[in-house]
Protein backbone atom coordinates (compact mmCIF):
# COMPACT_ATOMS: atom_id res chain seq x y z
CA UNK A 1 0.00 0.00 0.00
CA UNK A 2 1.21 3.49 -1.17
CA UNK A 3 0.97 5.82 1.89
CA UNK A 4 2.32 9.21 -0.64
CA UNK A 5 -0.33 11.50 -0.45
CA UNK A 6 -0.41 12.04 -4.52
CA UNK A 7 -4.01 11.96 -5.57
CA UNK A 8 -5.69 15.72 -6.88
CA UNK A 9 -9.06 14.43 -4.83
CA UNK A 10 -7.76 15.14 -1.33
CA UNK A 11 -7.42 18.26 -0.58
CA UNK A 12 -4.12 20.12 1.17
CA UNK A 13 -2.24 17.12 -0.43
CA UNK A 14 0.43 17.58 -3.25
CA UNK A 15 -1.22 16.36 -6.17
CA UNK A 16 -0.67 14.37 -9.63
CA UNK A 17 -1.88 15.91 -12.76
CA UNK A 18 -2.26 12.04 -14.15
CA UNK A 19 -4.16 10.62 -10.98
CA UNK A 20 -7.37 12.41 -12.03
CA UNK A 21 -7.91 10.89 -15.46
CA UNK A 22 -6.46 7.72 -14.64
CA UNK A 23 -8.77 7.65 -11.40
CA UNK A 24 -11.97 9.18 -13.97
CA UNK A 25 -11.62 6.44 -16.24
CA UNK A 26 -11.39 3.51 -13.16
CA UNK A 27 -14.88 5.51 -11.59
CA UNK A 28 -16.34 5.79 -15.41
CA UNK A 29 -17.28 2.04 -15.71
CA UNK A 30 -18.88 1.76 -12.56
CA UNK A 31 -21.65 4.78 -13.40
CA UNK A 32 -24.69 3.32 -13.96
CA UNK A 33 -27.68 4.74 -16.01
CA UNK A 34 -29.62 5.23 -12.69
CA UNK A 35 -27.37 7.98 -11.40
CA UNK A 36 -28.70 10.88 -12.50
CA UNK A 37 -25.55 12.25 -13.58
CA UNK A 38 -23.79 13.54 -17.12
CA UNK A 39 -20.25 12.34 -18.12
CA UNK A 40 -18.66 15.77 -17.23
CA UNK A 41 -20.39 15.37 -13.60
CA UNK A 42 -18.45 12.16 -12.99
CA UNK A 43 -14.81 14.27 -11.81
CA UNK A 44 -16.94 16.60 -9.57
CA UNK A 45 -18.81 14.02 -7.69
CA UNK A 46 -15.82 11.53 -7.05
CA UNK A 47 -13.79 14.85 -5.81
CA UNK A 48 -16.80 15.56 -3.56
CA UNK A 49 -17.04 11.49 -2.59
CA UNK A 50 -12.98 11.98 -1.87
CA UNK A 51 -13.35 14.91 0.67
CA UNK A 52 -16.84 12.91 2.28
CA UNK A 53 -14.40 10.13 2.58
CA UNK A 54 -11.41 12.03 3.76
CA UNK A 55 -13.70 14.24 6.51
CA UNK A 56 -15.43 10.98 7.89
CA UNK A 57 -11.99 9.30 8.01
CA UNK A 58 -10.88 12.49 10.13
CA UNK A 59 -13.49 12.82 12.75
CA UNK A 60 -14.16 9.10 13.42
CA UNK A 61 -10.74 7.56 12.95
CA UNK A 62 -11.40 6.40 16.85
CA UNK A 63 -14.00 3.99 15.33
CA UNK A 64 -11.74 2.10 12.82
CA UNK A 65 -11.72 0.16 15.62
CA UNK A 66 -14.79 -1.64 14.14
CA UNK A 67 -14.82 -4.14 11.69
CA UNK A 68 -17.55 -1.99 9.92
CA UNK A 69 -15.99 1.62 9.84
CA UNK A 70 -15.42 1.38 5.74
CA UNK A 71 -18.99 0.24 5.66
CA UNK A 72 -20.14 3.00 7.57
CA UNK A 73 -18.19 5.22 6.09
CA UNK A 74 -19.95 4.57 2.75
CA UNK A 75 -23.13 4.70 4.01
CA UNK A 76 -22.44 8.13 5.41
CA UNK A 77 -21.01 9.31 2.19
CA UNK A 78 -23.99 8.32 0.68
CA UNK A 79 -26.93 9.79 2.63
CA UNK A 80 -25.10 13.33 2.60
CA UNK A 81 -24.95 12.98 -0.95
CA UNK A 82 -28.28 11.60 -1.57
CA UNK A 83 -30.29 14.67 0.52
CA UNK A 84 -28.58 16.63 -1.26
CA UNK A 85 -30.08 15.38 -4.32
CA UNK A 86 -33.40 14.74 -3.19
CA UNK A 87 -33.31 18.48 -1.75
CA UNK A 88 -31.86 19.99 -5.07
CA UNK A 89 -34.74 17.56 -6.68
CA UNK A 90 -31.94 15.77 -8.49
CA UNK A 91 -33.77 12.46 -8.19
CA UNK A 92 -37.35 12.04 -6.43
CA UNK A 93 -38.99 9.19 -3.79
CA UNK A 94 -39.49 7.02 -7.02
CA UNK A 95 -35.86 6.40 -8.03
CA UNK A 96 -34.78 6.51 -4.52
CA UNK A 97 -33.67 2.73 -4.20
CA UNK A 98 -32.06 2.48 -7.49
CA UNK A 99 -30.24 5.61 -7.15
CA UNK A 100 -28.96 4.38 -3.53
CA UNK A 101 -27.87 1.58 -4.48
CA UNK A 102 -26.12 2.47 -7.73
CA UNK A 103 -24.55 5.44 -5.59
CA UNK A 104 -23.50 3.27 -3.11
CA UNK A 105 -21.41 1.11 -5.62
CA UNK A 106 -19.92 4.11 -6.99
CA UNK A 107 -18.83 5.13 -3.32
CA UNK A 108 -17.21 1.72 -2.46
CA UNK A 109 -15.23 1.91 -5.90
CA UNK A 110 -13.95 5.55 -4.86
CA UNK A 111 -12.95 4.03 -1.39
CA UNK A 112 -10.79 1.53 -2.90
CA UNK A 113 -8.47 4.68 -4.94
CA UNK A 114 -8.84 6.58 -2.01
CA UNK A 115 -7.29 3.78 0.75
CA UNK A 116 -4.74 3.64 -1.78
CA UNK A 117 -4.30 7.22 -2.63
CA UNK A 118 -5.35 9.82 0.52
CA UNK A 119 -2.50 8.66 2.64
CA UNK A 120 -4.80 7.24 5.58
CA UNK A 121 -3.53 4.00 7.20
CA UNK A 122 -5.38 1.28 6.48
CA UNK A 123 -7.18 -0.48 8.57
CA UNK A 124 -5.91 -4.17 7.75
CA UNK A 125 -4.58 -5.39 4.34
CA UNK A 126 -5.29 -8.68 2.79
CA UNK A 127 -1.59 -10.39 1.28
CA UNK A 128 -1.72 -9.87 -2.28
CA UNK A 129 1.11 -10.15 -5.14
CA UNK A 130 1.24 -6.19 -4.93
CA UNK A 131 1.20 -6.47 -1.05
CA UNK A 132 4.39 -7.98 -1.25
CA UNK A 133 6.03 -6.24 -4.10
CA UNK A 134 5.47 -2.66 -2.67
CA UNK A 135 6.83 -3.57 0.81
CA UNK A 136 9.01 -1.04 2.19
CA UNK A 137 12.74 -0.98 2.36
CA UNK A 138 13.33 -1.74 5.95
CA UNK A 139 16.21 -0.07 8.38
CA UNK A 140 18.15 -2.98 9.65
CA UNK A 141 20.16 -1.28 12.02
CA UNK A 142 17.15 0.66 13.60
CA UNK A 143 14.78 -2.69 14.07
CA UNK A 144 18.25 -4.24 15.15
CA UNK A 145 18.65 -1.73 18.17
CA UNK A 146 14.82 -1.62 18.97
CA UNK A 147 14.97 -5.73 19.17
CA UNK A 148 17.51 -5.82 21.03
CA UNK A 149 16.15 -3.01 23.39
CA UNK A 150 12.75 -5.39 23.63
CA UNK A 151 15.15 -8.86 24.59
CA UNK A 152 16.78 -6.78 27.23
CA UNK A 153 14.11 -4.96 29.45
CA UNK A 154 14.00 -7.11 32.73
CA UNK A 155 10.57 -9.01 33.57
CA UNK A 156 9.91 -11.38 36.16
CA UNK A 157 9.60 -15.51 35.38
CA UNK A 158 6.70 -16.48 34.53
CA UNK A 159 3.70 -17.92 37.05
CA UNK A 160 5.48 -16.47 40.08
CA UNK A 161 4.14 -14.05 42.82
CA UNK A 162 6.41 -11.22 40.96
CA UNK A 163 4.54 -12.08 37.42
CA UNK A 164 1.19 -11.67 38.44
CA UNK A 165 1.76 -8.70 40.57
CA UNK A 166 3.36 -7.03 37.44
CA UNK A 167 0.93 -7.81 35.08
CA UNK A 168 -1.90 -6.72 38.02
CA UNK A 169 -0.49 -3.12 37.67
CA UNK A 170 -1.20 -2.81 33.83
CA UNK A 171 -4.01 -2.67 31.36
CA UNK A 172 -2.60 -5.44 28.88
CA UNK A 173 -3.56 -5.26 25.16
CA UNK A 174 -5.39 -8.55 25.63
CA UNK A 175 -8.17 -6.73 27.80
CA UNK A 176 -7.92 -3.46 26.94
CA UNK A 177 -10.46 -3.64 24.10
CA UNK A 178 -13.10 -3.20 26.80
CA UNK A 179 -11.83 0.34 27.71
CA UNK A 180 -14.15 1.33 24.32
CA UNK A 181 -16.89 -1.06 25.06
CA UNK A 182 -20.19 -0.78 27.01
CA UNK A 183 -20.66 0.48 30.44
CA UNK A 184 -20.64 -3.40 31.39
CA UNK A 185 -17.51 -3.87 29.61
CA UNK A 186 -16.16 -0.95 31.20
CA UNK A 187 -17.23 -1.91 34.95
CA UNK A 188 -16.37 -5.24 34.40
CA UNK A 189 -12.35 -4.38 33.22
CA UNK A 190 -11.92 -1.85 36.24
CA UNK A 191 -13.84 -4.67 38.96
CA UNK A 192 -11.08 -7.29 37.41
CA UNK A 193 -8.02 -4.92 38.36
CA UNK A 194 -9.50 -3.68 41.18
CA UNK A 195 -10.19 -7.74 42.69
CA UNK A 196 -6.97 -8.25 45.03
CA UNK A 197 -5.00 -10.86 43.33
CA UNK A 198 -5.24 -14.32 44.88
CA UNK A 199 -2.24 -16.57 44.27
CA UNK A 200 -3.55 -19.61 46.35
CA UNK A 201 -6.94 -19.95 44.54
CA UNK A 202 -7.49 -22.82 42.50
CA UNK A 203 -7.97 -20.01 39.13
CA UNK A 204 -3.80 -19.62 39.10
CA UNK A 205 -3.08 -23.24 39.67
CA UNK A 206 -5.84 -24.93 37.29
CA UNK A 207 -5.96 -25.56 33.73
CA UNK A 208 -8.68 -26.97 32.14
CA UNK A 209 -7.88 -29.01 28.95
CA UNK A 210 -11.21 -28.40 27.30
CA UNK A 211 -12.05 -24.38 26.75
CA UNK A 212 -10.98 -22.40 24.16
CA UNK A 213 -8.31 -20.63 26.01
CA UNK A 214 -6.48 -23.65 26.68
CA UNK A 215 -6.95 -24.68 22.84
CA UNK A 216 -5.61 -21.47 21.88
CA UNK A 217 -2.70 -21.78 24.20
CA UNK A 218 -1.70 -25.25 23.16
CA UNK A 219 -1.81 -24.29 19.47
CA UNK A 220 -0.24 -21.01 19.81
CA UNK A 221 3.73 -22.60 19.68
CA UNK A 222 2.57 -24.78 16.16
CA UNK A 223 0.85 -21.82 14.52
CA UNK A 224 4.32 -19.99 15.06
CA UNK A 225 6.23 -23.36 13.91
CA UNK A 226 3.82 -23.38 10.40
CA UNK A 227 4.54 -19.67 10.37
CA UNK A 228 7.86 -20.19 10.43
CA UNK A 229 8.13 -22.72 7.99
CA UNK A 230 5.82 -21.02 5.71
CA UNK A 231 7.34 -17.17 5.36
CA UNK A 232 10.97 -18.69 6.03
CA UNK A 233 11.30 -16.81 9.38
CA UNK A 234 12.14 -17.07 12.96
CA UNK A 235 10.20 -15.89 15.72
CA UNK A 236 11.50 -14.42 19.10
CA UNK A 237 9.41 -14.62 22.17
CA UNK A 238 9.29 -11.11 24.26
CA UNK A 239 7.11 -12.12 27.86
CA UNK A 240 4.77 -8.92 28.82
CA UNK A 241 6.02 -5.58 27.93
CA UNK A 242 5.60 -1.96 29.77
CA UNK A 243 4.53 0.86 27.53
CA UNK A 244 7.36 3.33 27.93
CA UNK A 245 5.36 6.30 28.19
CA UNK A 246 2.32 5.08 29.85
CA UNK A 247 3.57 2.70 32.50
CA UNK A 248 -0.02 1.55 33.11
CA UNK A 249 -0.05 -0.31 29.93
CA UNK A 250 1.49 -3.27 28.86
CA UNK A 251 1.11 -5.72 25.99
CA UNK A 252 2.50 -9.71 25.27
CA UNK A 253 3.00 -10.32 21.51
CA UNK A 254 3.08 -13.54 20.51
CA UNK A 255 5.98 -12.96 19.12
CA UNK A 256 8.32 -10.37 17.07
CA UNK A 257 9.93 -11.77 13.58
CA UNK A 258 13.61 -11.65 14.37
CA UNK A 259 15.54 -12.80 11.20
CA UNK A 260 17.06 -9.96 9.52
CA UNK A 261 17.92 -11.45 6.35
CA UNK A 262 13.72 -12.12 6.35
CA UNK A 263 11.97 -8.91 4.92
CA UNK A 264 9.00 -9.55 7.76
CA UNK A 265 12.02 -8.98 10.34
CA UNK A 266 10.68 -6.43 13.00
CA UNK A 267 7.36 -7.38 12.37
CA UNK A 268 5.24 -8.57 15.36
CA UNK A 269 2.80 -11.66 15.67
CA UNK A 270 -0.68 -11.64 16.94
CA UNK A 271 -2.60 -15.46 16.76
CA UNK A 272 -5.76 -16.59 16.88
CA UNK A 273 -5.98 -20.19 17.03
CA UNK A 274 -10.15 -20.34 16.28
CA UNK A 275 -12.22 -22.97 17.96
CA UNK A 276 -15.85 -22.13 16.30
CA UNK A 277 -16.48 -19.20 14.65
CA UNK A 278 -15.67 -18.49 10.99
CA UNK A 279 -12.51 -16.84 9.98
CA UNK A 280 -13.37 -13.97 7.61
CA UNK A 281 -10.21 -11.98 7.42
CA UNK A 282 -10.96 -9.56 8.90
CA UNK A 283 -9.42 -8.80 12.36
CA UNK A 284 -12.56 -8.06 15.21
CA UNK A 285 -12.58 -5.02 16.97
CA UNK A 286 -10.99 -6.23 20.11
CA UNK A 287 -8.03 -7.98 18.12
CA UNK A 288 -7.57 -4.89 16.13
CA UNK A 289 -7.28 -2.88 19.19
CA UNK A 290 -5.40 -5.57 21.08
CA UNK A 291 -2.35 -5.33 17.79
CA UNK A 292 -2.62 -1.43 17.68
CA UNK A 293 -1.50 -1.65 21.84
CA UNK A 294 1.12 -4.09 21.27
CA UNK A 295 3.04 -2.50 18.26
CA UNK A 296 3.04 1.13 20.56
CA UNK A 297 4.32 -0.50 23.48
CA UNK A 298 6.85 -2.42 21.16
CA UNK A 299 7.50 1.11 19.27
CA UNK A 300 7.32 -1.28 16.02
CA UNK A 301 4.97 -0.24 12.86
CA UNK A 302 3.74 -3.63 11.45
CA UNK A 303 1.76 -6.99 12.99
CA UNK A 304 0.98 -9.95 10.96
CA UNK A 305 -2.65 -11.31 12.21
CA UNK A 306 -2.80 -14.68 12.18
CA UNK A 307 -5.73 -17.10 12.54
CA UNK A 308 -5.82 -21.34 12.44
CA UNK A 309 -7.98 -23.18 12.49
CA UNK A 310 -7.08 -26.86 14.08
CA UNK A 311 -8.40 -29.96 14.13
CA UNK A 312 -7.55 -33.34 15.76
CA UNK A 313 -7.54 -36.66 13.74
CA UNK A 314 -10.00 -39.17 15.64
CA UNK A 315 -6.77 -41.79 15.83
CA UNK A 316 -3.35 -42.72 14.58
CA UNK A 317 -4.48 -44.58 11.31
CA UNK A 318 -6.50 -41.75 10.47
CA UNK A 319 -3.26 -39.51 10.32
CA UNK A 320 -1.31 -41.73 8.74
CA UNK A 321 -3.78 -42.41 6.00
CA UNK A 322 -4.29 -38.64 5.41
CA UNK A 323 -2.27 -37.24 2.38
CA UNK A 324 -4.68 -34.33 1.79
CA UNK A 325 -3.19 -31.57 4.35
CA UNK A 326 0.12 -29.68 3.36
CA UNK A 327 0.68 -29.33 7.52
CA UNK A 328 0.02 -31.84 9.71
CA UNK A 329 2.15 -33.40 12.77
CA UNK A 330 1.92 -34.82 16.77
CA UNK A 331 1.77 -33.12 19.82
CA UNK A 332 2.69 -35.41 22.90
CA UNK A 333 0.99 -34.61 26.32
CA UNK A 334 3.32 -35.50 29.11
CA UNK A 335 1.85 -35.16 32.70
CA UNK A 336 4.56 -35.39 36.35
CA UNK A 337 4.75 -38.59 37.99
CA UNK A 338 5.70 -39.09 41.65
CA UNK A 339 6.82 -42.31 43.50
CA UNK A 340 2.94 -42.53 44.63
CA UNK A 341 2.07 -42.48 40.64
CA UNK A 342 0.61 -39.58 39.20
CA UNK A 343 0.87 -36.22 40.59
CA UNK A 344 -2.50 -34.75 41.60
CA UNK A 345 -3.73 -31.37 39.82
CA UNK A 346 -0.90 -32.07 37.36
CA UNK A 347 -0.98 -29.72 34.21
CA UNK A 348 -0.07 -30.76 31.14
CA UNK A 349 3.28 -30.22 29.15
CA UNK A 350 2.98 -30.36 25.30
CA UNK A 351 6.09 -31.11 23.47
CA UNK A 352 5.83 -30.22 19.76
CA UNK A 353 6.87 -32.43 16.62
CA UNK A 354 8.36 -29.86 14.63
CA UNK A 355 6.58 -29.54 10.97
CA UNK A 356 9.54 -30.33 8.99
CA UNK A 357 9.80 -33.87 9.94
CA UNK A 358 8.86 -36.81 7.67
CA UNK A 359 5.32 -37.95 8.21
CA UNK A 360 6.38 -41.67 7.88
CA UNK A 361 5.82 -43.76 10.84
CA UNK A 362 8.91 -45.19 11.48
CA UNK A 363 10.37 -41.51 11.75
CA UNK A 364 7.69 -40.67 13.86
CA UNK A 365 8.02 -43.97 16.33
CA UNK A 366 11.54 -43.07 16.87
CA UNK A 367 10.91 -39.25 17.61
CA UNK A 368 8.37 -40.07 19.84
CA UNK A 369 10.28 -42.64 22.04
CA UNK A 370 13.35 -40.20 22.36
CA UNK A 371 11.43 -37.33 23.19
CA UNK A 372 9.57 -39.85 26.02
CA UNK A 373 12.96 -41.13 27.14
CA UNK A 374 14.48 -37.57 27.62
CA UNK A 375 11.21 -36.80 29.64
CA UNK A 376 10.75 -39.45 32.12
CA UNK A 377 14.23 -37.91 33.51
CA UNK A 378 12.27 -34.79 34.07
CA UNK A 379 9.92 -37.23 36.20
CA UNK A 380 7.37 -36.87 33.45
CA UNK A 381 5.29 -39.51 31.90
CA UNK A 382 3.61 -39.49 28.50
CA UNK A 383 -0.20 -39.38 29.01
CA UNK A 384 -1.42 -38.86 25.36
CA UNK A 385 -0.60 -38.27 22.07
CA UNK A 386 -2.29 -35.96 19.42
CA UNK A 387 -2.23 -36.08 15.82
CA UNK A 388 -3.57 -32.63 14.35
CA UNK A 389 -3.79 -31.11 10.88
CA UNK A 390 -4.15 -27.26 9.71
CA UNK A 391 -7.74 -26.94 7.97
CA UNK A 392 -7.25 -22.52 7.44
CA UNK A 393 -5.00 -20.05 7.64
CA UNK A 394 -5.42 -16.73 7.46
CA UNK A 395 -2.63 -13.74 7.66
CA UNK A 396 -3.22 -9.92 7.29
CA UNK A 397 -0.97 -6.94 7.70
CA UNK A 398 -2.26 -4.23 10.05
CA UNK A 399 -0.39 -1.45 10.33
CA UNK A 400 0.13 0.59 13.14
CA UNK A 401 -1.90 3.93 13.58
CA UNK A 402 -0.87 6.69 15.22
CA UNK A 403 -3.45 8.62 14.97
CA UNK A 404 -6.05 6.08 16.19
CA UNK A 405 -3.85 5.88 19.40
CA UNK A 406 -3.46 9.51 20.09
CA UNK A 407 -7.33 9.59 20.32
CA UNK A 408 -7.63 6.44 22.36
CA UNK A 409 -4.49 7.35 25.31
CA UNK A 410 -6.73 9.78 27.46
CA UNK A 411 -9.96 7.25 27.07
CA UNK A 412 -7.17 4.14 28.57
CA UNK A 413 -5.78 6.57 31.47
CA UNK A 414 -8.99 7.56 32.87
CA UNK A 415 -10.02 3.94 33.14
CA UNK A 416 -6.75 3.47 34.81
CA UNK A 417 -7.16 6.54 37.10
CA UNK A 418 -10.72 5.24 38.17
CA UNK A 419 -9.08 1.88 39.18
CA UNK A 420 -5.87 3.42 41.06
CA UNK A 421 -8.83 5.39 43.03
CA UNK A 422 -11.41 3.06 43.30
CA UNK A 423 -8.67 -0.22 44.83
CA UNK A 424 -8.64 2.90 47.54
CA UNK A 425 -12.15 3.90 48.02
CA UNK A 426 -14.19 0.65 47.05
CA UNK A 427 -14.75 -0.54 44.18
CA UNK A 428 -18.10 -3.32 44.82
CA UNK A 429 -20.63 -1.48 43.10
CA UNK A 430 -19.13 -2.68 39.77
CA UNK A 431 -19.67 -5.75 40.67
CA UNK A 432 -22.06 -7.93 38.39
CA UNK A 433 -25.75 -7.42 39.64
CA UNK A 434 -27.27 -10.83 40.28
CA UNK A 435 -30.65 -11.10 38.00
CA UNK A 436 -33.42 -12.19 40.53
CA UNK A 437 -35.97 -14.11 38.95
CA UNK A 438 -39.86 -12.93 39.04
CA UNK A 439 -42.06 -15.44 40.77
CA UNK A 440 -44.99 -16.72 38.84
CA UNK A 441 -48.27 -18.38 40.13
CA UNK A 442 -49.35 -20.46 37.58
CA UNK A 443 -52.51 -22.33 37.64
CA UNK A 444 -53.62 -25.67 36.48
CA UNK A 445 -56.83 -26.05 33.91
CA UNK A 446 -57.41 -29.59 34.91
CA UNK A 447 -57.00 -29.32 38.74
CA UNK A 448 -57.48 -26.90 41.43
CA UNK A 449 -53.96 -26.84 41.89
CA UNK A 450 -51.26 -23.96 41.43
CA UNK A 451 -47.42 -24.34 40.71
CA UNK A 452 -45.19 -21.21 42.30
CA UNK A 453 -42.28 -20.84 39.96
CA UNK A 454 -38.87 -18.67 41.07
CA UNK A 455 -39.66 -18.72 45.04
CA UNK A 456 -36.96 -18.29 47.28
CA UNK A 457 -37.01 -20.51 50.08
CA UNK A 458 -34.28 -19.34 53.25
CA UNK A 459 -34.38 -21.58 55.93
CA UNK A 460 -38.14 -22.00 55.58
CA UNK A 461 -40.76 -24.14 57.34
CA UNK A 462 -43.33 -24.59 54.56
CA UNK A 463 -46.92 -25.71 55.69
CA UNK A 464 -49.35 -27.70 53.53
CA UNK A 465 -52.82 -27.47 53.99
CA UNK A 466 -54.57 -30.57 53.25
CA UNK A 467 -58.42 -30.70 52.45
CA UNK A 468 -60.35 -32.96 54.55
Amino acid sequence: MSNTSDSEYIQETDTDPDSISISNTEISSTVDESLPLENDDIAELTIDIFDLLDEYHTIHILEISSPKFYKNAIENTANILINEWIDAEICDDDDFEDVYEELTELIESVLEIFIEKSGHIQRSIKYTLDTINNQQQLDIPALTTKIQELENIPQPQQKTKEWHEYRYNLITASNLWKVFGSEAQVNSLIYEKCKPLNLNGTDYNYTNTDSALHWGVKYEPVTVMVYEHMFQTRVGEFGCIKHPKYPFIGASPDGINIDPQNQRYGRMLEIKNIVNREITGIPKEEYWIQTQIQMETCELEECDFVETRFLEYPDESAFYNDETHEYKGAILNFIERTDNGIAKNSNPVYHYMPVDVSSDRDTITSWIQITKDEFRKKGLVLYSTIYWYMDQFSCVLIPRNKSWFELAVPKIESVWQTIEKERVNGYEHRSTKKRIPKINVVSSDSSNSYMINNLVLTNSICLVKLDN
